[in-house]
């Protein structure tokens, strides 16, 4: 039923999601290496890599990525709580500074992070209509 419900269509706008995870961490990566951050650039591109793994094990309908992936993209409804309350109520200043060390805007960073979240949460609030439709034809 899992399966049924994470269908082809939502297969492939989560892997399109996690594709843009990747430009984003590619961004962090070129970002940290010209702001002489080495450390932090090897850690985006880890990110990278696992988002790109990801995406290709989702398109190729793995039960079990799929699983992690459901769980984490509903997961995400946490993190657009907390992205709105940080935007709301300030900037965590040490958040703040690692933004401005990738040449960032601290606002314009939370708010592309509020983006991904809410479509992460878009994608999975599909999944759920899809899985209760399924379920209750069943």
């Amino acid at each position: 039923m899992l399966l049924s419900a994470f269908h082809r269509p939502l297969r492939i706008a989560t892997a399109l999601l996690l594709l843009a995870g990747v430009a984003l961490a590619a961004f962090g990566s070129a970002a940290s290496l010209t702001h002489h951050s080495p450390a932090r650039a090897a850690g985006f591109l880890i990110v990278a890599i696992a988002l790109t793994s990801v995406a290709v094990l989702v398109l190729r309908g793995y039960r079990w990525i799929i699983a992690i992936t459901t769980v984490a993209l509903g997961g995400q409804s946490i993190a657009v709580a907390a992205t709105t309350w940080e935007l709301i109520h300030g900037i965590d200043p040490i958040k703040s500074g690692q933004l401005h060390d990738l040449g960032v805007t601290p606002t314009t960073g939370v708010a592309i992070n509020l983006i991904y979240s809410s479509t992460a949460v878009l994608l999975f609030t599909w999944f759920a209509l899809r899985y209760y439709r399924i379920r209750t034809k069943a």
